[in-house]
Formats: C-alpha cells, structure tokens, sequence
C-alpha cells in the first residue's frame, strides 16, 4: 500500500469513514494520527470588542503572534477566545501568523471555519493580520499543491508577497518563506539577498523575523537543518532582536543565541512534544499565543495559554550602535 502523506490521512479519516471499515492498511495508518489533531467542532468566540482600542505612537505597539492555528476546531476556537480576551485586556493592533493557517482541506474551502470564525472578534476590531507563509504537510519542502494553497491564502489575506518587510511603530518586521527552495534550497540566494539588505537598510529600534520553520526547536521537527549555517549568522550581523516561528506545536523561548532571541509559538490549536536542548531558556507542550509590548527601548512578551495562564515571561532592552 502506497504512503499517505498528512493532507490524505486525514481527508480519509474525515470524508470516508466507511474506508476504515474496509480493511486495516489505512486505519493502521490513521489512527496514530487522529490522537494529535484538532478535529472535536467548536465554539467561535462571540466576544464584542472596541474597534481600534491599541495605542498608536512612533514609540510603542502591541502586537500578537500564533501560529499553526488551522484546525477550525475546539482547541483552535479555545486559542482564538483567549487572543480576544487579551485584546479586550491589552489591545493590539497586529497579529503575525507563524504559518499553517489551514488544515484539513483546501484554504479556499475552509477559510471560513479556520480564519474568519475564529478570529471575527479581532477582525472586527480592525485588527492587521499579516502571515509567514507555512508548510501544510510537515516537510521543509512545498508540493505543487501547498505551493498552490499558499497562493490562496496569500490572496484571501492581502498579503504581498511570499517574503516582505512591514513596519509598525518602533518595529520592523520581515516576513520570510523559510521553506526550500525559498530560504534553505539551491535557490535561496535571492531571498537571503533581499534580507540581508532589508535588514542593512531597516532603520528602526526594533527588528523583528517571522518564519514558519525554527532556527531553534527542541520539538518533534527539532531545528531546521541548514539554518545554523544560512540564516543564523545573517539574523546575527544585522542585530536582529526576535525570531518567531511555528511549525513545531509547542512553545519554546531560547537564551540569546549571538544576541538573538527566538521564540517559537506553534501552539495555535494542536500540541506535540517538547524538551529542553542547550540553547533552552522556557519550553512547554500547550495550546498558546504571544503577547508583545514594544515601549521605547523595552520588548515585553507573554505566553499566554488557552485557559489565560501565563506560560513565560520575557523581556529585552534595543540594542545599541546599530
């Protein structure tokens, strides 16, 4: 019996349950899979916010990150819920998605139930979502179909390009395709180049990347191969602050690493496990968002889980002589 990659496993347990009666071959392959996904239906949050309640100034912003939040499902909605709650108790006008906004089918179809639903609260507040483009099905590399659903979420989100940089008070952001070939294939020159001199030419207090796949993990994908030695030394040059990234579905904050902190947060509706490694500073396997404060020359972050618990506390001063 051929493979099944993720996409088809779970199309299978979803659309054809009567494929399981038929023979083992496919439920031998499924149910491993099932324990670990998102598929019980939940509640949208119904939470009525105030429309552009964040703090607009050339010297603070607030902003939001999650990532893998594609289910649709109960433990989406649970994650979804507590992003509002923390606007409603800190607003923020942004949130950077990590990657793998839609799971379980076609973006086109889904987009409803994995991204209007549960983020209506923050929509309506007029809340910017900006995207980190993700993988889908678990491997660095994108198939002709992931390459195609990334073209429609591009779409349905507004945004730009598959790599750009974004500015918002006293922060830059730079949103990177951190698959191969995009940043760690024979053919990433080009947007190696196009960071290096967006960084070199980045003018703010703060600079701050978001990718899908981590430099740094202690999870079940674990640190990206390659990224040590393409990006890490790049992201070191230019004195970036933060590094944030998904893909792994858990929360991991490291100790500077060459004065670089990283911090993935790929607990948007699923868990997987998660270690401590050298480089280790705060790990957890739970349901997660980042809250971030940007005042002057101070980066204060929060993990925040489902249940509104803090997870970790971190906080950086700007670096000095850029």
């Amino acid at each position: 019996m051929a493979e099944l990659n993720r996409r088809q496993l779970l199309g299978a347990a979803l659309g054809a349950a009567g494929t399981l009666a038929a023979g083992s071959g496919v439920a031998g392959q499924i149910w491993p899979l099932l324990g670990r996904e998102d598929l019980v239906p939940g509640r949208a949050p119904q939470l009525a916010l105030q429309e552009a309640a964040w703090t607009r100034a050339a010297d603070r912003m607030s902003f939001a990150a999650v990532g893998d939040t594609g289910s649709g499902g109960r433990q989406a909605m649970a994650v979804a819920h507590r992003m509002a709650e923390g606007y409603r108790q800190a607003p923020y006008g942004l949130v950077t998605h990590l990657g793998d906004l839609c799971y379980y089918g076609s973006v086109e179809d889904r987009f409803d139930d994995v991204f209007t639903r549960p983020m209506r609260p923050l929509i309506d507040a007029g809340v910017r979502f900006e995207l980190a483009i993700g993988n889908h099905d678990g491997a660095l590399h994108h198939s002709d179909a992931s390459l195609a659903e990334i073209d429609a979420e591009l779409r349905l989100l507004g945004t730009p390009a598959r790599h750009y940089t974004t500015s918002h008070g006293p922060v830059d952001f730079f949103y990177l395709d951190s698959s191969a070939p995009g940043l760690f294939g024979e053919d990433s020159s080009e947007q190696l180049e196009w960071l290096d001199d967006a960084l070199a030419s980045s003018t703010n207090q703060w600079k701050v990347v978001c990718m899908h796949h981590p430099v740094y993990s202690s999870g079940s994908h674990g640190s990206t191969p390659g990224a040590d030695e393409v990006l890490e030394p790049l992201l070191a040059r230019r004195k970036v602050d933060l590094v944030l990234s998904g893909h792994d579905h858990h929360y991991e904050r490291t100790r500077p690493q060459h004065g670089v902190t990283y911090v993935v947060s790929g607990g948007g509706c699923k868990t997987t496990p998660v270690g401590r490694s050298r480089f280790t500073a705060s790990s957890a396997s739970a349901l997660q968002y980042l809250h971030v404060d940007v005042v002057d020359d101070r980066l204060t972050g929060r993990s925040v889980r489902a249940d509104g618990r803090v997870l970790d506390r971190f906080e950086l001063r700007a670096r000095e002589g850029r």
